[in-house]
């Protein structure tokens, strides 16, 4: 069974059209990814400019090569802008319409355009080149683990592969059963990429928003440190990393003294600039590796692994010690907070997160029994009596 030109030009434009379609249907449901409106307008572009060289002869040659090639150009352009605005990144309106202005630049000159392999040489250039761009743009963010991303990058390292396939096709209307073949092959390459672009496109967005909001039930909105659950998920796996490599770990537990009074005393908006100090000194004091945490109201935590049990207290002194020396500021002048804390450390008995938090937490309570701003030891927890014969 064979398809006349024409038959196989409008399965190209229906399945691009259909791919913008559905890529501004997702958009609509969620406003906020402008890259899918982009992407969307990107492939409705594409199917336009399609439209125009399938009515080739039946239309002037200005509309049909001159206009419908830098509509094509200018399809690409947007595909890398949209790229880029998922990635968080600015794109200047010149640099989307660059390959449409150096086509159309190209086309004043008349050798060129008298000329239609090299027309069709220049828009591969331009198509490859935006193509690649946007695998650049997806490659470089790839630490953001999207499993849509390697994907798309694949099928658009392949499209930039196929698209210089078009240039034999340029001029021939109807010519040997190797361009026919050909001129399927490129077809169904373009329908292939606009069902799976469309696809992949909307997945990456999709794992975007879920993993934002993942994320954000992990994170304590006051203060932007973990939050209690996202202690006890991530320290978890610490803890058993730490039994399994037979390595030290500690946990300190603060509490800030007298809280209370400061928002009684200064108003909540005061208390909630305490916390938020109290957290950005716990960031500058602590390594990076090691996992702090909000709790709730004014008590946090922080989990250290690889660190021996003194090596703790001395760091829990530290991060004492630099929050009584910050000054707060409320109207009515300044004043400064202590801290109370707590340390266990991981031993033959204290193996498991519960019982390091447990432990701590009586250390804390004898810190504050004991005066507070101060830094207590806690001991191991009682263990069960063994039965001699």
């Amino acid at each position: 069974m064979s398809f006349d030109l024409s038959t196989l030009l409008a399965i190209t434009v229906f399945s691009s059209a259909v791919a913008g379609c559905l890529l501004l249907l997702a958009w609509v449901q969620h406003r906020t990814a402008t890259a899918l409106a982009l992407w969307g307008a990107a492939f409705l572009t594409a199917a336009a400019a399609t439209a125009l060289i399938a009515a080739r002869g039946r239309i002037p040659d200005i509309w049909s090569i001159v206009v419908a090639n830098a509509v094509l150009a200018t399809a690409y352009g947007t595909m890398w802008c949209g790229v880029r605005n998922f990635e968080g990144r600015q794109t200047r309106l010149p640099r989307v319409l660059a390959g449409a202005g150096i086509w159309l630049a190209a086309c004043v000159f008349p050798p060129f355009y008298a000329t239609p392999v090299a027309r069709a040489v220049l828009m591969a250039a331009i198509g490859v080149s935006y193509t690649l761009l946007c695998v650049f743009e997806l490659w470089r963010a790839r630490k953001e683990k999207l499993a849509s991303r390697w994907p798309i990058m694949v099928l658009l390292a392949g499209h930039a592969a196929a698209i210089p396939v078009r240039i034999p096709l340029v001029g021939s209307r109807s010519g040997t059963s190797f361009h026919v073949d050909l001129l399927t092959f490129v077809v169904f390459e373009t329908l292939f990429l606009s069902i799976c672009g469309a696809f992949l496109f909307g997945s990456l967005v999709k794992e975007r928003i879920l993993l934002w909001y993942r994320d954000a039930s992990l994170i304590d909105p006051l203060t932007g440190v973990a939050n209690r659950r996202a202690f006890f998920e991530k320290g978890t796996r610490l803890i058993q990393r730490s039994v399994s490599a037979r390595t030290p770990a500690a946990l300190l537990l603060f509490d800030l003294d007298a809280f209370k009074s400061i928002n009684d005393r200064f108003g909540h908006a005061v208390g909630d600039a305490v916390l938020t100090a109290f957290c950005q000194i716990a960031g500058a004091q602590l390594r990076p590796t090691d996992l702090f945490a909000r709790m709730g109201g004014e008590e946090f935590t922080a989990l250290l692994p690889g660190v021996p049990h003194q090596e703790a207290i001395w760091a829990a002194d530290r991060l004492r010690e630099a929050f009584e020396c910050t000054a707060h500021y409320a109207s009515n002048g300044q004043f400064t907070v202590t801290v109370s804390v707590g340390v266990a450390s991981m031993d033959e008995y204290t193996r498991d997160l519960a019982s390091l938090l447990a432990e701590a937490d009586l250390a804390l309570y004898r810190a504050k029994g004991n005066g507070r701003n101060r830094v207590e030891s806690g001991a191991p927890l009682p263990q069960p009596l063994t039965q001699t014969m």
